[in-house]
C-alpha cells in the first residue's frame, strides 16, 4: 500500500509540473483600430493563434488604440500566427419601461430578452457598429504574425 501511494503522489507531481505554461512567454503587441479613416473606441480585437494555441484579446481606448492580453492585462500575444477579428457591439436603445431590480420590475422587455439570449438570437438587442465580417474569423481577412523579437504594432483599417 505505501509503494501504490508513493507512486500515486509521485504521478500526481509529475502531472503537477506539466500544468504550467510550457510554452513561450507572450511579448507585448498593440495597435490601433480605424474605421472609415476613424478611431473606433469600445471595440474588442481578438488575435486567434492558428496553431490552436492561446487566443489574446484587448479592448480599444477612445483614441482607437489597444493593448493585448493572454495571460495577465497587457501582457500580449505568444509568438505565431493570427487570424484577428474585431468587433464592436452596442444595444439597441433602451429598455421598454420602468427598471427597479428591488421590487422585482425588470421593464417590458425583460422577457424577451431572456428569451433571445436563451436561444442566442440577440440580434434584436444588440447591434454591429462595424460590419460583422470584422468579427467573424472566416471571413474577416485580418491576419497579423506576433514575432518574439517585435516590434509587434498593427494598425487596422477597416472598411
Amino acid at each position: 500500500m505505501r509503494i501504490a501511494g508513493l507512486v500515486c503522489a509521485l504521478l500526481c507531481n509529475a502531472m503537477l509540473v506539466g500544468c504550467g505554461s510550457g510554452g513561450p512567454d507572450p511579448v507585448p503587441v498593440s495597435g490601433k483600430v480605424l474605421y472609415q479613416g476613424k478611431p473606433v473606441a469600445d471595440a474588442t480585437v481578438t488575435f486567434l493563434s492558428t496553431s490552436g494555441g492561446r487566443s489574446a484579446s484587448g479592448k480599444t481606448a477612445a483614441d482607437g488604440t489597444f493593448t493585448l492580453t493572454t495571460n495577465k492585462t497587457g501582457d500580449g500575444a505568444v509568438p505565431g500566427d493570427y487570424i484577428v477579428t474585431i468587433s464592436k457591439v452596442a444595444a439597441k436603445g433602451a429598455s421598454a419601461g420602468p427598471i427597479n431590480i428591488e421590487n422585482g420590475e425588470y421593464g417590458e422587455d425583460y422577457g424577451r430578452m431572456m428569451d433571445a439570449v436563451a436561444t442566442g438570437d440577440m440580434s434584436k438587442f444588440l447591434k454591429d457598429e462595424l460590419p460583422a465580417k470584422y468579427g467573424d474569423p472566416a471571413q474577416s481577412g485580418l491576419r497579423r504574425t506576433v514575432t518574439a523579437e517585435g516590434p509587434n504594432e498593427f494598425e487596422f483599417n477597416l472598411e
